[in-house]
């Protein structure tokens, strides 16, 4: 039976052009566990989830430098100097300046700079750890719960991280089922400003009501909160705050059902407690800004078109004398250098407004729709997961490791040689080209 299930139409009209070169990893690994897997067969059994992991680990690493699994993006470069790395990105194979005719004319990483981690410092010069985040606790007991309507109200800040105009979040609670009808609608929130949210409660234990309040808080994401159970059985929820707040907000606390204004007025119901209330030192070193002052001078050098301010430190030796220049900068198409910390590649100020063209590799893992492998490398992901299952099996001979461990190494280099894709004519050409003389 014929591999080709479309017809002519189908296929010239469709958006699959192409891909009769491809073969699905599934397909792959259906023919694994039909061709290798079995009675009197070199495994006899198999997981098919473990022919799965071997398979997926066959085709990351064959992407990387046998099926070529690379990508490209094109974008104009902004005024802020950096390009956003690809979802999928894992390393680059070159970045390009694309010219007026379309050429793409390859760019150069510099060494000669970086985007370090720009500490904030004090005064005196001590690293500045910032302010610890303000955290409070809230202890619900079996007897003292909340009741249908009762409010929780937790303050933050309208700018983050800190500063800003203080606000307020409403947590009201819905023990009855009523939904957005009835009570819920009665009250005005206790501080008049804010957004309620209604918590319905499942469960009118303690430990349930707490994992209600907590997920609840996480879903509005000004504040991050845990739900646990103390030794008397009471729920207890541990609200760390998102932003930086200093001090004990006055409208912030547990409210009654009536809007009653006053923090922990429900006397039968439960009360925060502050355990951080913002003013203690921070445990992690601020950063000054966004931008180190490496990056922001480096961005505002006017260099032209020219990597002349690159070469500075090698150009003269200490008599003064010029040797040459380094052949990575002596070119006019530009620089880059990559902070994989921050996930930006940052390029030289000759560059803005270019259009960019980076070409990178991914892992072939990325969609279900790039899970492929070229046909040209079908037998080499065949042997690479049979060399997998059987070099993690306790009882497997050495002799038969080895042996699918040379033809996995055999296929691999076929694999490669074949999708090198040289052709002999394009071959002889630049062999015609080689043998000129130069005058």
């Amino acid at each position: 039976m014929g591999l080709i299930t479309q017809n002519n139409y189908q296929y010239y009209t469709g958006g699959n052009q192409g891909d009769y070169q491809f073969v699905s990893l599934d397909s792959i690994i259906a023919g694994f566990l039909i061709a290798y897997v079995g009675q009197n067969k070199i495994i006899p059994k198999a997981n098919p989830s473990d022919v799965r992991f071997h398979a997926l680990r066959a085709a990351q690493e064959l992407s990387y430098d046998v099926l070529r699994s690379f990508k490209n993006q094109e974008i104009e470069v902004p005024p802020t100097l950096k390009m956003m790395l690809p979802q999928d990105y894992v390393n680059y194979v070159k970045l390009t300046r694309s010219d007026a005719n379309g050429i793409e004319r390859v760019l150069y990483p510099t060494g000669k700079t970086s985007n370090p981690f720009p500490i904030k410092q004090l005064a005196s010069g001590d690293y500045d750890f910032g302010l610890a985040k303000r955290s409070v606790r809230l202890v619900n007991s079996i007897t003292g719960t909340f009741v249908n309507g009762d409010y929780l109200t937790l303050a933050f800040n309208s700018t983050y991280p800190g500063g800003g105009q203080l606000k307020y979040c409403h947590f009201r609670f819905d023990t009855d089922g009523s939904g957005s009808s009835g009570a819920f609608n009665q009250y005005t929130n206790p501080t008049g400003e804010g957004q309620v949210i209604g918590i319905e409660v499942d469960s009118l234990t303690a430990p349930g009501i707490a994992t209600a309040i907590a997920n609840n808080i996480n879903d509005l994401g000004h504040h991050t909160a845990i739900a646990s159970t103390d030794d008397n059985g009471n729920g207890v929820v541990d609200i760390t705050y998102n932003e930086y707040l200093v001090g004990t907000p006055a409208n912030e606390g547990v409210y009654k059902a009536d809007g009653t204004a006053g923090a922990g007025n429900n006397a039968n119901g439960p009360a925060l407690t502050v355990i951080e209330n913002g003013t203690g030192p921070g445990t992690n070193i601020q950063a000054e800004s966004a931008d180190s002052n490496t990056w922001t001078k480096y961005k505002a050098y006017s260099s032209g078109e020219t990597n002349d301010y690159e070469n500075d430190d090698f150009e003269l030796d200490a008599r003064g004398r010029r040797y040459g220049l380094d052949p990575q900068h002596s070119q006019q198409n530009g620089t880059f250098y990559i902070d994989s910390r921050a996930g930006f590649i940052h390029f030289g100020s000759s560059l803005a407004g270019k259009t960019i063209v980076l070409h990178y590799v991914s892992d072939g893992m990325g969609t279900d729709a790039e899970m492929v492998v070229h046909k040209f490398a079908e037998e080499a992901v065949y042997k690479s997961i049979a060399y997998g299952m059987v070099s993690t099996r306790s009882n497997m001979p050495d002799f038969i490791v080895n042996r699918f461990k040379k033809e996995r190494f055999a296929e691999t280099r076929k694999a490669k040689i074949r999708l090198s894709n040289i052709k002999i004519e394009e071959f002889t050409q630049v062999l015609k080209g080689m043998s000129k003389q130069i005058k």
